[in-house]
């Protein structure tokens, strides 16, 4: 079997099916594979069934006992990939993907001797992407839990290192250059808050779908049963089902949620976009060791490396999921008239982008348990930078209103070779008091880190 699954893996088109398959969790593929579409799809045309038999002019023809409810949900709870294979077999005749799972469905209840009466309620006023709509947003909910609880993992990791690190001064640098120091701490806790803000987002966005038939208008639903307020009958079946009405459609649910969340994907993308190549250069500057994995291999022809490769595996997948995130939730916001099948085909792509996202945050985590902060190269290119203390030097001449304060200062340091002694030769011709330059000749450039620590250790609200 696990031969089987390597063979599958390595004729894979995809990485996410062949390379990656082994990183990514399961239950995304249960999820947001064909299967779990269709096992989704399964789930909707029984709960709506069952919301149907409750409706005061229909239950009168297909009302339901505990028996045959219980029946129902052992169809959902029990399906397997077999039962989904089967599916696949009516579709062939069907050549619809939709009208198959109620083929499906009504084979089941040929098998029970009093639902098999009712059977012609399955799918009952439904157009195909009332069934679709819904399922996809039941999929995305599962989904978002996954990824959730993942980002929490790597946020975790990130704020061990920022409270260790929180008042460990450390070179900044701004296009490239020395700049004012800062604590590695605080610049993790940079990121952190920049994702905990994107999450928050992501976990409060609102999912919606619709359930209103072949154009939006319930025209089926209130010519055969005008006396059911199907508006709100079917605001209440969603509810049910956890999700919001999208009250106002054409044939198809407008997307415009599943397009806001595709831009909460796209954003946590683009912010850990830009914390993995930071952290890619805090390696290559050597502020970060990486632990050397006694079985791995660096270069094929290199021995002594230890490449970042966790770090460069996510820049490369985050670099396709804010790719397809910003192109699939431009689409499918997009219909000719009442509708058009494109979004169909746009849609089924969305487990790429949910993968490729899982994949990424998994390297991330992978990176940060390998790697030590280098605190003896950090310390010694900040004692090595007395030119960054230009900054306090003539903020305070500012302060004590020394005329020109910015431009002497320039003039001192800029572009040039500045060491301990330079700075004291410069603050003692400094037009200031004794005990202001008193206060500057005792500054460092370790000690010059202003609020960092506290703002590292400063919960998020």
């Amino acid at each position: 079997m696990a031969n089987k699954n390597i063979e599958f893996a390595l004729k894979a088109i995809s990485p996410i099916d062949g390379r990656y398959s082994s990183q990514i969790d399961q239950q995304l593929n249960d999820i947001n594979s064909e299967y779990g579409l269709i096992k989704k799809r399964l789930y909707v045309e029984i709960k709506w069934f069952i919301f149907l038999s409750t409706q005061k002019p229909i239950k009168k023809k297909f009302s339901l006992n505990k028996e045959e409810k219980n029946y129902l949900l052992n169809i959902d709870k029990n399906f397997s990939i077999k039962d989904a294979v089967e599916i696949k077999k009516i579709e062939k005749t069907t050549n619809h993907d939709v009208k198959s799972v109620e083929y499906y469905l009504k084979n089941k209840f040929d098998k029970h001797k009093t639902l098999k009466l009712k059977k012609e309620l399955i799918h009952f006023c439904a157009t195909s992407e009332d069934i679709n709509n819904i399922s996809y947003a039941l999929m995305f909910i599962d989904t978002r839990k996954i990824l959730l609880k993942k980002i929490n993992e790597l946020q975790n990791l990130i704020h061990k290192y920022e409270d260790k690190y929180a008042n460990t001064p450390m070179l900044s640098r701004t296009h490239g250059q020395k700049a004012s120091p800062t604590t590695f701490g605080k610049e993790l806790k940079v990121f952190s808050s920049r994702i905990s803000k994107q999450v928050a987002y992501m976990t409060k966005r609102e999912v919606y779908a619709k359930m209103n038939g072949a154009v939006g208008n319930y025209n089926a639903h209130n010519f055969v049963l005008p006396e059911i307020k199907w508006d709100t009958e079917t605001k209440k079946f969603l509810n049910s089902i956890n999700l919001k009405q999208n009250e106002h459609t054409t044939q198809i649910e407008n997307h415009d949620w599943l397009t806001e969340v595709l831009n909460d994907i796209a954003m946590i993308s683009n912010i850990l976009l830009d914390f993995s190549r930071d952290m890619w250069i805090y390696i290559m500057l050597d502020y970060i060791k990486q632990k050397n994995i006694k079985t791995e291999v660096g270069s094929s022809t290199m021995p002594h490396k230890v490449n970042p490769i966790n770090f460069e595996n996510a820049e490369g997948n985050l670099e396709i999921v804010t790719a397809l995130s910003q192109s699939i939730g431009k689409k499918i916001m997009i219909s000719r008239l009442q509708r058009d099948l494109t979004d169909s085909t746009v849609l089924r792509n969305l487990g790429t982008i949910y993968s490729h996202f899982y994949i990424s945050i998994s390297s991330l985590i992978k990176g940060m348990k390998k790697i030590d902060v280098n605190i003896e190269k950090i310390n010694e290119d900040i004692d090595n930078s007395w030119e960054i203390l230009a900054e306090p030097i003539q903020t305070i001449m500012r302060y004590h209103n020394v005329e020109n304060s910015y431009d002497i200062i320039k003039d001192a340091t800029r572009g040039k070779e500045i060491n301990e002694k330079i700075i004291i030769e410069i603050i003692n011709k400094c037009d200031l008091s004794n005990n202001v330059k008193n206060k500057l000749l005792k500054l460092k450039p370790r000690e010059y880190i202003g609020l960092a620590k506290k703002l590292t250790l400063k919960k998020l609200k």
